[in-house]
């Protein structure tokens, strides 16, 4: 049951059992629509979130909790994981962020296994190990998803999404798995949901594709919001794409002939040329110019592509609302927080010690 989402957590034995069931307790408010569970930190709020993203795969829990000396987003040692076994390319969790409890969604950035197993009933079943890669939404990534949406909305707490999602899993298994369906249900939940919802972009995250558009902020204005840091990337095409489709290779050769000095002689000499011996061999001297410039405009359209999707570009579209650092985004979010529910942090303060 702990591999396919029935279960939320597996312990040793009972004592364990009641001590994570206070746990999760201790996140939810003590009524409906009633205060948060916030109480005194001594994390403080204010210090930088040392342990950065790579541009390389990496452990997204260490981004979150950070290590014994490189502290992450979240309090330290307030975090609790959930639904570990399924969904593995998407981590739920709960935690604090200076005392006030949060649920928070992080992208496995690592290839991840799927074990599908033998059935009892078929002599010649096998068990099945389904690779899955990272930054990617597969059908139950996306129910799981969805899911914890509903749960943090019904616990009546605010939710922190690391998005860094490339896009939808697409195969035939994939649709076959009901895909669109498990996607749309992510839309279902934050179209409902009640409570603040923060979309964070982390350094070297990328956002493209269907995955734009189910985290899209527009779908509850009221609710969502966009940030991202300035080494990430936001977009529905890759730049690599965007170059395939906008500067194909006649659109490169016209550039080309317009820009370039040397080309721009061969097309006068070509023009004089009166013999075909002669033309043929300035055709030949063209074409041998055209693939040496080939790799230099690609390249360059490319990174002219990639400047659309930086964070500058984002931000005067309209599409999020501030660029934050990684080291400054827990003083930052604590802040957004305040100003979106002040009764958070007037708990949050009204618990603190008063020092004599």
């Amino acid at each position: 049951m702990f591999p396919n989402g029935v279960l939320h957590e597996i312990v040793e034995d009972d004592q364990e059992g009641i001590a994570s069931i206070l746990k999760w307790i201790s996140f939810v408010p003590k009524t409906i629509g009633g205060l948060p569970a916030s109480r005194y930190s001594a994390d403080p709020v204010d210090r930088p979130v040392v342990w950065r993203p790579t541009p390389t795969p990496y452990d997204r829990r260490l981004m979150l909790s950070g290590t014994s000396n490189m502290p992450g987003f979240f309090d330290k040692g307030s975090w609790k994981e959930y639904l570990e076994g399924w969904g593995k390319s998407v981590v739920i969790r709960r935690g604090r962020l200076g005392g006030v409890p949060m649920g928070a969604i992080a992208v496995e950035t690592r290839l991840v296994d799927k074990v599908i197993p033998a059935d009892p009933a078929d002599p010649n079943s096998r068990e099945a190990v389904l690779s899955q890669a990272g930054q990617v939404l597969f059908p139950d990534s996306s129910y799981k998803t969805a899911q914890a949406l509903c749960d943090f909305n019904k616990e009546g707490l605010p939710v922190m999404i690391f998005a860094n999602w490339r896009g939808f899993s697409g195969g035939s298994r994939d649709m076959a798995g009901e895909i669109l369906k498990f996607g749309s249900m992510i839309v279902d939940a934050l179209r409902k949901y009640e409570n603040p919802v923060y979309i964070y972009l982390p350094p070297h995250g990328e956002l493209r594709g269907g995955s734009w558009v189910v985290v899209d902020p527009t779908i509850n204005e009221e609710k969502m919001e966009m940030y991202a840091d300035p080494d990430s990337r936001g977009g529905i095409l890759e730049p690599a794409g965007i170059t395939e489709i906008k500067f194909r290779l006649p659109d490169q050769l016209k550039a080309m002939h317009r820009l370039d000095a040397q080309l721009k002689l061969l097309d006068s000499k070509l023009e004089m040329a009166e013999l075909e011996e002669d033309k043929a061999a300035i055709q030949a001297q063209i074409a041998a110019r055209e693939d040496a410039l080939k790799p230099v405009y690609l390249q360059v359209a490319t990174e002219f592509a990639d400047l659309h999707d930086k964070t500058g570009r984002m931000k005067a579209k309209s599409v999020i609302c501030e660029s934050v650092p990684c080291e400054s985004s827990r003083e930052y979010f604590t802040g957004v927080s305040s100003v979106a529910s002040p009764k958070m942090m007037w708990l949050a303060n009204s618990v603190r010690p008063t020092r004599l």
